[in-house]
């Protein structure tokens, strides 16, 4: 038995393999390796005791589940089973089976062979308190955000506004500004003044200045969300509180005023020799690094600035490089946000595995690019690799808790990247097929602006092009609509996003998986081939493919990389 293959982490912290689904249940994970043939997991409450021999407190009552086989990936299977904890409390350990006969015990004494339980150390969960189990937003579940690039997509505030109509029409209910706050680039990031908004995103017709300027180019935010949750949207506002402009008041009171200014620790700077030696975003210069630790720091962001905005209309906040944030001001944030409203949402820029991150005391969800680069990889390598897919999602889903993946954010592409149409070398049925799988995954997806009017973009910032509004999207309707189709089925299908298990249905030709709940059940099957197959599906029922209403019986034919959704 390869034991060095057997992985199971009980952490305060780290929880995905001992989740906490409410007060009295939890779903144990464990990982190993591929000669593992069947794990039993014993457990029970670790207070109970059994008479036994005249002595009262004499037995642990012990209780035994096989765990389910819910992961397999090229070098490793999960096995996951949920207990309950009828009195808030747990411990329990681990027997693994190998296919050769191989017996082994599991806990926190390590590996043994037939030791009594009293000899060993268990996996222990104390006690389950409520603020253990990740909150929820039930209102995020049914949400597919927007990105809104604002100086590329219609300029102004008004601007945006004005195609809220146009993105309900395509079956959007969130709106994702990248920052909009009065910056010295195009991209905003650089902010000068976090309370205003950049004097490009409104027209001044009457020459407006000052206080009054800034009070108008206020209400114009204001009445674009008033429409915006008028229509059903939720306002998601993009915000850095890592590094700001070197145009900023509080930098230039530390360059000014040196040792002397009142800001020096603001920042991630010190003064040596009268110089002043600053970190910076990146390697840009011109974007100087706050020292979120400073409590001042927190609470200009948490109160004086999140919550100016949240009384604006804004409704979430994704923060950008959230990793690079410390953990006193995302806690500090959490908290502040969540005091008007327990149901803001924070979603935090992170790019890798960020489990750790998510939480009640700090971020609601994550950027998910893991879904993004395991969707890619299977869509645009030409092997279109079925197992390969299928390993890289149960690797996410086992590396998150369940409700960590509802209330994070996957995308394809956005800002950062390069286009859905450039990565997909512009195939139209690699692009189809990227998007059906992102809108039928877990989370609270979010679409780039302009990819429903098949877009095209390099790295940045060619990625950032302006919205084609003018170019005649004849040819593009069909990208068009099938975004409007998935966002319309996601909508009226709740089993295809966050109300669902996620099944593999094994077959030698397709990739197939079920969404399923106690309502109803979809099969999303799909051609991976670069040619069209004529195969058979591995069951006898009738189903409606809900793409175009039609009837499937078992034999099919399905084009190079289509698809079909089917509902028994």
């Amino acid at each position: 038995m390869n034991i060095n293959e057997i992985i199971h982490i009980n952490g305060r912290y780290k929880r995905q393999d001992c989740e906490r689904l409410d007060k009295n249940h939890l779903c144990i994970r464990i990982k190993t390796g591929k000669d593992i043939d069947f794990v039993e997991l014993v457990y029970n409450d670790p207070y109970v005791r059994l008479a036994k021999d005249g002595n009262p407190y004499a037995e642990w009552p012990r209780k035994v589940k096989i765990m389910n086989r819910t992961g397999n990936t090229f070098t490793n299977y999960y096995f996951s089973a949920v207990v309950e904890a009828q009195y808030s409390r747990l411990k329990y350990y681990f027997i693994l089976h190998s296919y050769n006969g191989d017996i082994i015990q599991y806990s926190e004494t390590g590996f043994t062979n037939s030791y009594s339980e009293n000899d060993l150390a268990m996996f222990f969960i104390p006690y389950i308190d409520e603020d253990m189990i990740l909150d929820e937003n039930e209102w995020l579940h049914d949400i597919i955000w927007y990105q809104v690039f604002p100086h590329r997509f219609n300029k102004t505030i008004k601007g945006i506004e004005d195609k809220l109509e146009y993105l309900k029409d395509l079956g959007f209910n969130g709106l994702y500004l990248n920052p909009i706050y009065q910056a010295s680039s195009y991209h905003k990031y650089d902010v000068i003044d976090y309370t205003d908004v950049d004097d490009e995103f409104v027209d001044n017709p009457d020459g407006l200045i000052g206080v009054k300027w800034r009070a108008y180019k206020q209400k114009q935010f204001q009445k674009m969300c008033k429409k915006a949750h008028e229509l059903g949207f939720k306002v998601m506002l993009d915000l850095s509180v890592t590094h700001c402009s070197n145009k900023n008041h509080m930098f230039i009171d530390l360059l000014e005023n040196k040792e002397k200014s009142e800001y020096l620790k603001w920042f991630k700077a010190c003064v040596d020799n009268g110089e002043i030696l600053i970190e910076t975003f990146g390697s840009n210069k011109d974007m100087p690094k706050f020292q979120t630790e400073c409590f001042e720091v927190r609470k200009y962001f948490a109160t004086h600035i999140i919550r100016k905005w949240m009384c604006d209309g804004v409704d979430a906040w994704r923060l950008d490089v959230a990793n690079e944030i410390s953990d006193e001001m995302l806690r500090t944030i959490h908290q502040e946000v969540k005091r008007p409203n327990t149901e803001t949402y924070i979603v935090g820029e992170i790019w890798h595995n960020s489990a750790e991150w998510i939480s009640n005391y700090a971020l609601d969800g994550v950027t998910n690019y893991a879904v993004s680069r395991a969707i890619l990889a299977f869509v645009c390598n030409p092997e279109h690799n079925i197992f390969k897919y299928r390993s890289d999602i149960d690797t996410i889903i086992h590396n998150y808790e369940f409700r960590q993946l509802k209330n994070s954010m996957p995308l394809l592409d956005s800002h950062d990247t390069r286009r859905l149409r450039t990565i997909c070398n512009n195939d139209k049925d690699k692009v189809k097929l990227a998007l059906l799988l992102l809108l039928t995954f877990y989370g609270t997806p979010s679409i780039y602006y302009g990819t429903e009017r098949y877009m095209a973009g390099m790295d940045d910032p060619d990625n950032r092009r302006y919205m084609e509004w003018n170019k005649d999207p004849e040819d593009n309707y069909d990208i068009f609509n099938i975004i409007k189709k998935f966002n319309y089925l996601r909508h009226e299908h709740k089993v295809l996003g966050n109300s669902g298990s996620l099944e593999w249905i094994d077959h030698n030709e397709l990739l197939i998986y079920k969404r399923s709940n106690s309502y109803e059940t979809i099969y999303i099957v799909i051609n991976s081939k670069e040619y069209r197959l004529n195969t058979v599906l591995p069951w006898d029922k009738e189903t409606i493919n809900l793409m175009d209403g039609n009837k499937i019986g078992k034999y099919i034919t399905i084009d190079r990389l289509g698809f079909m959704i089917l509902k028994e």
